[in-house]
């Protein structure tokens, strides 16, 4: 900082997230980085955001089972076909929906 003061630990911790991914500041990121520096009790706090935002970035999606895919997809044109039926309104967007549903789900 200019006058030579640390931000409090409260504020660094609260600005740990934006920090790691670079969204600070230069100004705010050097005040971070010089109180992680020097100060025990925060870094361990940023050391473990660290690691844990790199094993996210790690961590690869599962995929859905196809078969799993397959009875949501069903239930779900399940229920829209249910919904027309009770409904005095017609339901205008049905074919909108299951391309939808068909595109989340990777059916085509």
């Amino acid at each position: 900082m200019k006058d030579g003061t640390m931000i409090p630990c409260d504020q660094v911790v609260a600005k740990l997230w934006e920090y790691l991914d670079q969204e600070l500041a230069p100004e705010a990121s050097a005040q971070v980085q010089q109180h992680l520096e020097i100060c025990r009790r925060c870094f361990p706090q940023y050391d473990f955001q660290r690691a844990y935002r790199v094993y996210l970035l790690q961590v690869q999606r599962e995929s859905v089972p196809p078969a799993l895919r397959h009875r949501i997809f069903e239930a779900i044109l399940a229920e829209e076909a249910t919904s027309k039926q009770s409904s005095d309104v017609p339901f205008e967007h049905g074919t909108g929906l299951r391309a939808l549903i068909a595109r989340i789900f990777g059916r085509r």
